[in-house]
């Protein structure tokens, strides 16, 4: 009797244990088909990554303009040129500072040149004059000595005002060339007539300031190269002119006196020229209205 419920209790355990078993099987199976099914609808657990690490900050809303401040449209039109500070504004003549400065060095070179230039003629007049005394006769021994020392002086300051002279030029020459390859021009001269249609003063004070330059100029150079082809002719005859004397010396004399006359001529055709200049400017200053006290 004790051995069969010793049996009965055995199978009753080995039962329990295989199905303790089968349960724990079966849940397994259950876990790993569920594992390998697709995650349709389940929600992804968020990760952190390098775009939101990096990420660059929203856009800010633009700001709504405010009363008497330009609006983005009014601030510059179309083909509207930007006015900057120390630049002229539209409607004036508008120049880089480099070429205003260009403007200016020229404006100086070019009087410095002309200055330089009338200093030398002048300083070749003056050795005419001096040479015109010493050869007159009845004066003293010590006004002879006298002017004799002013000559020589005259003679040294006329070959440095001719060095002088000549730089200038050169000086010009460059800055103009310059400007012309950058594209530069020269400041325009003032308008006949102003704002208002009424004769503008500084147009006629500009041109007759030229025109009378231009008048001393030519009057100074007739009297300078009348006076080199009257020496050069003298100093033909006193070298034998056609009649002897040395034949190379003679003919580059008279190559020189050629040269003076071709020179004079010219100054006495600008003299004639600014003359007409001056008659034609007061003829349109006189048509204008322009007061003649600006001539006197």
């Amino acid at each position: 009797m004790r051995s069969l419920r010793l049996a009965v209790a055995l199978a009753r355990t080995a039962l329990l244990r295989r199905l303790a078993f089968a349960l724990g099987l079966a849940l397994f199976l259950a876990l790993g088909a569920a594992a390998q099914q697709p995650a349709i609808g389940r929600q992804k657990v968020p990760r952190l990554t390098t775009d939101d690490v990096a990420r660059p900050p929203a856009a800010q809303p633009a700001e709504e303009p405010t009363e008497g401040s330009a609006k983005p449209e009014e601030a510059k039109k179309p083909g509207e040129p930007v006015a900057t500070t120390g630049q002229p504004v539209a409607g004036e003549d508008k120049v880089t500072a480099e070429e205003s400065s260009w403007r200016d060095r020229v404006r100086k070179a070019r009087s410095r040149a002309r200055e330089l230039e009338r200093a030398a003629e002048e300083a070749e007049l003056r050795i005419t004059t001096l040479r015109n005394d010493l050869g007159t006769s009845g004066q003293s021994a010590r006004y002879r000595n006298d002017t004799a020392a002013e000559l020589d002086q005259a003679g040294r300051r006329l070959i440095d005002a001719r060095a002088d002279a000549k730089a200038a030029a050169d000086d010009l020459a460059e800055l103009v060339e310059y400007g012309r390859q950058k594209g530069f021009a020269e400041a325009a001269a003032p308008p006949p007539t102003s704002g208002d249609g009424k004769p503008n003063e500084k147009y006629f004070r500009t041109r007759l300031d030229k025109i009378t330059g231009d008048i001393e100029s030519a009057q100074r150079r007739v009297a300078l190269y009348e006076n080199r082809v009257r020496d050069i002719s003298q100093r033909i005859i006193m070298n034998g002119g056609k009649k002897g004397g040395d034949n190379f010396y003679i003919a580059q004399l008279q190559q020189d006196r050629a040269d003076a006359q071709a020179k004079l001529d010219e100054a006495r055709d600008a003299l004639t020229k600014a003359q007409a200049d001056l008659d034609a400017l007061k003829e349109e200053a006189r048509r204008a209205d322009v007061s003649r006290d600006l001539f006197r």
